[in-house]
């Protein structure tokens, strides 16, 4: 401002002293014309050239004097910025982790006095110079993570092992973040870093075995408990969800989880949980566990026993997966092994039976021919009865080997008239009343008759005997859908309980007192082989449901 003021005042001055000169010079040249005229032109052109220096003047006044405020802006700027880088040092060397400032290209520009004492190395050597692990491997994964932080991307957790050059060891655990400018632009990185003692160590690798642990049994589709001595839960896996329905913390807050096992394994499994805790060996079972929806599932589980550091048994794992598939496999495979035995051995009675009744019908009948009118009645009887056996022996033989069928376009309404008119004389025996229901014009049904005969008559046989005292039976004939009709055949007797019913239709298991568990057998034997199908509903004292199922013919 000093150089300001001294300009104004040179030029004021240079402007007064040229005043007279040009007075003088006008009063010489002019004496007579020196009136007030020239006096008024002469002070005008005066005035214009004081006018025109002093606007030139004040420009440059102006332009000196925004020049003089950027300069002092500039000047505090610089200040400021000192004063920040300053303070910026000094947190940096305050701070007890070990801290590192590095470039761009990955070299040190500032670093603290934790960072020279983790290390061992002098600050001379470490400036300018890229931070290195000793391995070459771990450097160059450490380099790679330098690009991501570049991005603006920020790399924690990272442990890496660096030799001192004393040549000690030290395990480091450290993390790499982006400096930003005051554009928001990544300028380097922020490397910050600790040792971890061999706790630390081993805190972190048992944090990160448990964090693999949850992520691996999160993911399984086995069941995983882990009990403790109180009989409380310690974990139990998500996966629970899917096999049994509940939800973890469901079955946490459950109050009586014993509920879940089926009663007639619970002491089983009571005492093969009791005895994990001093046998301290791993032990497998097979029990039944309920699930949400209310049915059973089977299920394999080991009891493991786990330990604590004291070598003392704190705590009981068990490992849980659903083997009910597996289950119902292996018994559909012990059934194919009971049919096929039970197929040889009907194959090999077949024959020895059929060769006798051929002789016995043929006597049965040269007898008959030489009896009285009155007499040949017996005989009728006789050649009745064997024909049943050479029925029964037929239907062994069903068993035994594929029958040669010939299928054909049936009326399954006219099938199912048959049989209740042959069935209607001991319906009325006992006292039981059949109602059909037979929807109009059903499409034909590809089948061999006789053998859908022979299903529909087991079926409503065993009706007929779960009503001793007498009853109803319900048979209805529907088209279920555009590809299938239903045959559905319902009793009002005594029903059958729930735990039987999977059951139905093996070789020799069945629920009447001389039944041989047979006709269910053939039964579905023969559905399956008419690409048909056959489901029993039953309750005790409520009746039976027995619905057949029959592909439509392709020609309908």
């Amino acid at each position: 401002m000093k150089q300001v003021s001294s300009f104004s005042i040179d030029y004021v001055l240079l402007l007064l002293v040229g005043w007279v000169p040009i007075q003088a010079v006008i009063l010489c040249l002019s004496p007579n014309y020196a009136d007030t005229r020239y006096f008024i032109l002469t002070q005008l052109l005066f005035t214009f050239f004081v006018v025109f220096w002093m606007n030139r003047l004040l420009k440059k006044v102006r332009v000196l004097k925004k020049t003089t405020l950027e300069l002092d802006a500039l000047v505090g700027a610089g200040n400021d910025q000192l004063k920040k880088t300053d303070l910026a040092i000094a947190v940096v060397q305050q701070m007890t982790d070990a801290v590192a400032i590095l470039d761009q290209q990955g070299k040190i520009v500032l670093i603290n006095q934790a960072f020279l004492d983790l290390t061992g190395y002098e600050e001379e050597k470490l400036i300018g110079r890229r931070v290195s692990s000793g391995s070459e491997e771990l450097t160059a994964l450490v380099e790679r993570h330098y690009i991501d932080v570049l991005e603006g991307k920020g790399i924690s957790g990272l442990e890496m092992v660096r030799r001192r050059p004393n040549g000690t060891t030290v395990r480091i655990l450290f993390d790499l973040v982006p400096l930003y400018s005051q554009t928001k632009k990544v300028v380097g990185i922020v490397w910050r870093s600790r040792e971890v003692d061999n706790r630390q160590h081993t805190e972190l690798s048992f944090e990160e075995g448990q964090a693999n642990f949850h992520l691996i049994t999160e993911n399984m589709t086995d069941m995983v408990f882990v009990y403790g001595q109180n009989r409380v839960p310690k974990y139990i896996s998500a996966s629970l969800a899917m096999l049994l329905g509940y939800t973890a913390d469901e079955l946490m807050q459950m109050e009586d989880r014993s509920k879940l096992i089926h009663p007639e394994d619970l002491e089983k499994v009571e005492k093969v949980f009791t005895s994990s805790w001093t046998k301290e060996t791993v032990t497998t079972i097979l029990y039944r566990m309920l699930h949400r929806d209310g049915h059973w599932l089977h299920v394999e589980s080991r009891y493991k026993p786990i330990k604590d550091y004291g070598g003392k048994v704190d705590s009981i794992m068990i490992l849980s997966r659903d083997v009910t598939e597996l289950i119902r496999a292996k018994e559909l495979l012990r059934q194919s092994d009971k049919l096929s035995a039970l197929g040889q051995l009907a194959a090999g009675i077949a024959h020895e039976i059929r060769n006798p009744l051929t002789s016995l019908r043929g006597f049965v009948q040269l007898l008959q021919s030489s009896l009285e009118d009155n007499e040949k009645r017996y005989c009728e009887i006789m050649l009745a009865e064997l024909d049943r056996i050479n029925f029964i022996v037929s239907e062994l033989l069903v068993l035994a080997k594929p029958q040669g069928v010939k299928y054909q376009q049936k009326d399954i309404a006219k099938i199912v008239e048959d049989v209740i008119s042959f069935l209607a004389s001991q319906a009325n025996l006992n006292n039981i009343q059949i109602h059909t229901s037979i929807q109009s014009q059903l499409p034909f049904v590809s089948c061999e008759e006789n053998q859908l005969k022979q299903v529909l008559l087991n079926i409503c046989k065993n009706a007929i005997e779960a009503l001793p005292d007498g009853g109803e039976i319900y048979v209805e004939v529907v088209r279920e859908s555009s590809a299938y009709l239903q045959v559905l055949i319902r009793d009002t007797g005594c029903g059958i309980d729930s735990e039987h019913i999977p059951r139905l239709g093996e070789p020799f298991y069945t629920t009447k007192e001389n039944g041989t568990g047979l006709g269910l057998m053939i039964s579905s034997r023969i559905l399956e082989d008419h690409g048909g199908s056959i489901r029993i509903e039953s309750k005790r004292q409520q009746g039976t449901t027995v619905s057949i199922l029959l592909p439509v013919s392709a020609s309908s």
